[in-house]
């Protein structure tokens, strides 16, 4: 039987304190219009995903000092990883979310708090093992996760950042959903909960094509949103999607709540109702 010390690992980043000519590590950042440092280091997330999505968000978010970061993710690390995850030769086999808080741990100069946790994102609430968070980002490759992580956002009224990319490694976008506004399913209808047919659902495969550069775009354009879910730094969009060989163009919008959304709108009211009877 596993012990909490198993499933659960917490480090304390590092806090640098300089006083050399040039100012502290925090304060290019903080000329930043809209960015505090002060807000950023008294928020924390909860990210679904320690893998190259997770690795793309986590380290920004380390290095510019959110107050604590949360990891979790069931799955190890496997040698296909290393090209874009931040794990090295001795985490191979060892699980992920626990290795990858230990490794951002290094990258720390503003006194993040890191946990890895080696449950999925719904095991992992359930535990009770999560701490506290003002923030839930999604950084998983499977849609009925996507889709459980919105759900328990929409229930708990708690901002969600969802990000994705292609298998073939040339698209990816970020979707930012704040209580009471367009929720993920807003952003990709469909005619059912995927929960409503599970028979015809299919997970990821495992080796599916990966690579650094398209995660490294939709991992800074989701740590920018995050900024903007606690500060005041400017944005115009909910939506955003980018196509790195140009043959489609970059998608850059406000999507508008559906009532029709079978997560957030009148539809999943219904599904509610039709549950508790």
């Amino acid at each position: 039987m596993f012990t909490n010390w198993k499933l659960k690992r917490t480090y304390k980043g590092k806090l640098l304190k300089t006083k050399v000519h040039g100012g502290g590590v925090a304060d290019r950042q903080s000329k930043i219009p809209g960015f505090c440092q002060e807000t950023l280091s008294n928020r924390s997330a909860l990210c679904a995903g320690a893998g190259g999505l997770g690795t793309a968000i986590g380290e920004p978010l380390v290095r510019k000092g959110i107050g604590n970061l949360t990891l979790c993710d069931e799955d190890n690390v496997h040698p296909s990883n290393l090209n874009r995850q931040k794990f090295y030769e001795h985490d191979i086999y060892k699980n992920k979310g626990l290795c990858l808080a230990r490794n951002l741990s290094k990258e720390s100069f503003l006194g993040t708090e890191i946990t890895g946790i080696a449950l999925n994102f719904m095991d992992a609430i359930d535990s009770g093992l999560v701490p506290k968070f003002d923030c839930i980002i999604s950084a998983t490759d499977d849609e009925l996760a996507r889709e459980e992580i919105t759900e328990f956002a929409l229930a708990k009224g708690i901002p969600l950042i969802t990000t994705g990319v292609s298998e073939n490694g040339d698209s990816g976008y970020v979707h930012v959903q704040k209580p009471g506004e367009a929720c993920w399913g807003c952003a990709f209808p469909r005619e059912h909960r995927l929960h409503d047919d599970l028979e015809n659902y299919r997970a990821p495969c495992p080796g599916t094509p990966a690579i650094k550069d398209i995660l490294m775009i939709v991992g800074g354009v989701a740590v920018y949103a995050l900024d903007c879910v606690f500060m005041d730094r400017p944005i115009s969009w909910n939506y955003r999607e980018f196509h790195l060989a140009g043959f489609m163009p970059d998608v850059v919008k406000q999507i508008e709540r559906l009532p029709e959304c079978h997560l957030c709108g009148s539809q999943a009211n219904s599904n509610t109702q039709r549950k508790t009877v």
